[in-house]
Formats: C-alpha cells, sequence, structure tokens
C-alpha cells in the first residue's frame, strides 16, 4: 500500500471515514480478480452475440422464438438501455415483437459476467435462482407480448439505422468495459462500505431478514436509490447478507432493481411508448414480489 494510505489512517483513526475507507479498500482488494474476470467474460459474450440475433429468431416459430429470445438475453451482456433499441433494430428484418420483449426484460436481469460474479460473491445457489427467475420473467413477457400486448408492437417504434459495433476492435472492447467497471463498481462498493459502516446490522435483520413480514417489499424499494447495475449491485447485497438480509429480498432486489432505473424507464418509453413501460414495470415488481416472497417460504 503507498504510504499515503497509511497516512491517511492516522489522520482518520477512530473516525467513520476510516471505516468506510477500510471497508471500501477490503471489498476491491477482495472482488479485484472476479471483476477483471468478468470483464473477459463480457467482452467474448459480446462479441459472439453480435450480428447472430437476426439470424437466430427470423422465420422461426414465434413460440419457440420467445423461449430462443429470451435464453438469449441470458447470455447478452446488455443493459436494459442498449438491450432495447437494438432488439427494436432488428424487428424490420422480421423478429417478431415478442421475442423482443422475451430478450429486452431478460437481458439487464442476467448476463454470464453476472451470473459469475453472483456465484463467487453470494453463492452458486443464488446464482442459479437468479438465473431462472430471469429466464422465467423473460418468457412471460415475451408470451404476453405474443397474444395481449400484440396490438401494441407497431406503437412508437421506429425503424433504427442497422449498429456499426461489429467494427470495434476487442481492445476497444475491453477498454470500454473496463472502464464502465470500474466506474459503477467503485461507486458501488463505496456506498456497501458506507452501508456497513453506519447501519447497524440489527436493523437489515429485523427489516429484510428472512423471519421479516415485509421483507420483501423493503428489498424492492431498496432497488431505487440503490440499483445500479446487475454486477454493481452484488457488493451491496453481499453487505447486506453478511448483515442478516434474506434470500428472498435478496432476489427480490435482483428483479425489481432494473425496473425503476431511470435509464430503464426511458429506454422503454422512447423505444416502445408508454403501454409497454406501464406493463414492463407492473410485470417485473409483480414478478419480484411473488418470486421474493416463494423463496423466502420454500428457498
Amino acid at each position: 500500500m503507498p504510504a499515503v494510505y497509511y497516512q491517511c489512517r492516522t489522520w482518520l483513526e477512530g473516525t467513520y471515514t476510516l471505516r468506510i475507507l477500510d471497508g471500501f479498500v477490503e471489498m476491491m482488494w477482495s472482488m479485484g480478480p472476479a471483476l477483471v474476470l468478468s470483464i473477459v467474460i463480457g467482452v467474448l459474450a459480446t462479441r459472439l452475440l453480435r450480428g447472430r440475433l437476426t439470424r437466430l429468431f427470423t422465420g422461426r416459430n414465434e413460440y419457440l422464438s420467445v423461449f430462443g429470445a429470451a435464453a438469449l438475453g441470458l447470455i447478452s451482456p446488455l443493459p436494459t438501455y442498449a438491450a432495447v433499441p437494438l432488439g427494436i433494430s432488428l424487428m424490420p428484418a422480421g423478429v417478431p415483437f415478442s421475442a423482443v420483449l422475451a430478450f429486452a426484460i431478460a437481458s439487464p436481469l442476467m448476463n454470464p459476467s453476472i451470473f459469475y460474479l453472483t456465484a463467487e460473491r453470494l453463492g452458486m445457489e443464488m446464482a442459479l435462482v437468479r438465473t431462472g427467475a430471469a429466464y422465467l420473467i423473460g418468457v412471460a413477457g415475451g408470451m404476453l407480448g405474443l397474444t395481449v400486448l400484440r396490438s401494441w408492437s407497431d406503437e412508437g417504434i421506429p425503424p433504427r439505422e442497422s449498429s456499426t459495433q461489429d467494427k470495434r476492435t476487442l481492445w476497444t472492447d475491453v477498454r470500454t468495459m473496463a472502464g464502465y467497471t470500474a466506474r459503477v463498481f467503485g461507486i458501488a462498493i463505496l456506498i456497501s462500505a458506507a452501508v456497513k459502516a453506519f447501519v447497524p446490522a440489527q436493523m437489515i435483520v429485523d427489516l429484510a431478514g428472512e423471519h421479516a413480514s415485509a421483507g420483501t417489499l423493503i428489498a424492492m424499494g431498496l432497488g431505487v436509490p440503490f440499483y445500479t447495475c446487475g454486477g454493481a449491485a452484488i457488493p451491496l447485497v453481499e453487505t447486506l447478507m453478511d448483515m442478516g438480509m434474506g434470500k428472498g429480498p435478496v432476489l427480490a432486489f435482483f428483479i425489481a432493481g432494473p425496473a425503476t432505473k431511470l435509464e430503464t424507464i426511458y429506454a422503454i418509453r422512447s423505444a416502445m411508448g408508454t403501454k409497454v413501460l406501464l406493463f414492463y414495470l407492473g410485470l417485473t415488481l409483480a414478478f419480484a414480489c411473488a418470486a421474493g416472497s416463494l423463496y423466502s417460504l420454500f428457498g
């Protein structure tokens, strides 16, 4: 460690600031190798995905397309603000709206990097449950898009120009993802360290423990101010679980978090219209509540 770090520790001895600094350094050090590997996994998944969506879903049975698009969303490293425009841009080529909806819903909930980080930090069980929940909600959204929402598929969906991402080099992808990961995870780990320093563990047990009556709803509410992205939320959740947060509320947090982000709301509203946005919010929040409650009971 640099000498200035130890000098700062001397100045801050006995303060909350030192507790936050220690927590930040400890979590950043322990997560460093996993973050580096997640960048590699994310870049490889991105390059594998490009150019394959149209070929996979054009001209196929629409029901099968929904199941396939939800599965593909699980390996897509795209956040909602990128997944929605990408899916919409494929509709003129024949990709059905239902498949686009399944892909857009599942994509921000899980990807290879998120799976690896979840398994590494929170355990394989949580990684698998989180993946299963993401797939089920993607399929549910796509099936409703195939039936109930079919008449909405042409509302407010402008044609999109083809993406130029295929021309990006491997080094460009690595730099972009590394910069994003460093920025987002740095903020997330700092918030986690602050929560650990200021919030009593017993409060977390009382509000969102396995036996807290409103734990799932409280965890969903925490997603509004604290959810950043699927992977960056892991340091905060790990801290909360260490302090007593139950597995059901954690699952609800992971599902509801993406739906309440401003960038998600803007992306879906601008690309698909208000009706689809309200449907997306209702479906995601209801599924988060149900899945969190069931996982608390049977998990």
